[in-house]
């Protein structure tokens, strides 16, 4: 089944459009993942001239969600669903994501002031009774999750946001910065492939063992002052992240 028809009237591009409803098909899997988009095929469907067509394609490839085959057109990809770029700012991930037409949901849980564990506390040069900002926040994708992270942020006791505050804001460190004018300017981060565990199994609704992607970030504002921790577990299979380096 095909998703949607073209609003020439609706004042949303119709490469924008195009993007939409070939991302839907491929999300949901309506889409065959043998059988190739090519661009007549898709000029005689949805009876446009080549440029959004092309503009759809190129925006859907650089997302992840299709690939090209040299000399035999772009396919659906049946795995990775997001692609995360270099350039996204961390803790950036969720307004990523809406910017990138994905319709991200996020459930933030368990918000409240704590002390952290004693590895996180060296990890961030603390004194023992330091309290942090702690709590776990779920995005997901068309209600599959894709990203369970674990955060504990170091910030004034004045802050002190309600669940809906940050479900609604997307990132808690951006609210920090508008609310108190506290910018994270940089993050270092590992990365490791793990083993899903019975709890996470039943989170993103994978079998236990399944492969899993950590992230672990220590954020730092300015004056290269240690100011927050999370821990980012996604679905390997839906998620890849892009990154760069340099000599």
């Amino acid at each position: 089944m095909a998703y949607g028809e073209l609003d020439p009237s609706s004042g949303v591009p119709l490469y924008r459009q195009i993007k939409e409803i070939l991302r839907r098909e491929v999300a949901e899997g309506v889409a065959d993942a043998e059988k190739p988009m090519t661009e007549a095929q898709l000029l005689g469907r949805f009876d446009v001239s080549r440029a959004p067509i092309r503009q759809a394609l190129q925006e859907l490839a650089s997302e992840g969600y299709v690939y090209r085959k040299q000399g035999k057109g772009t396919f659906p990809v049946t795995g990775a669903r997001v692609q995360r770029p270099a350039d996204v700012r961390s803790g950036a991930l969720y307004q990523y994501l809406s910017e990138s037409g994905l319709h991200p949901t996020g459930k933030v849980s368990g918000v409240e002031r704590v002390e952290p564990p004693a590895r996180i506390r060296d990890l961030l040069g603390l004194d023992t009774q330091e309290r942090l900002l702690h709590f776990t926040r779920l995005i997901s994708i068309e209600d599959e999750p894709l990203v369970e992270a674990d955060v504990y942020i170091r910030a004034p006791e004045e802050f002190r946001p309600t669940e809906a505050e940050l479900d609604e804001e997307g990132s808690a460190f951006r609210l920090l910065e508008r609310k108190f004018g506290i910018a994270h300017v940089r993050a270092e981060h590992d990365a490791w492939a793990t083993a899903a565990t019975a709890g996470q199994a039943a989170t993103f609704g994978v079998s236990q063992g399944s492969p899993l992607l950590v992230i672990e970030t220590i954020f730092f504002t300015t004056g290269d002052r240690p100011a927050g921790w999370r821990s980012a577990v996604h679905q390997a299979e839906k998620f890849k992240y892009r990154f760069s380096t340099s000599q």
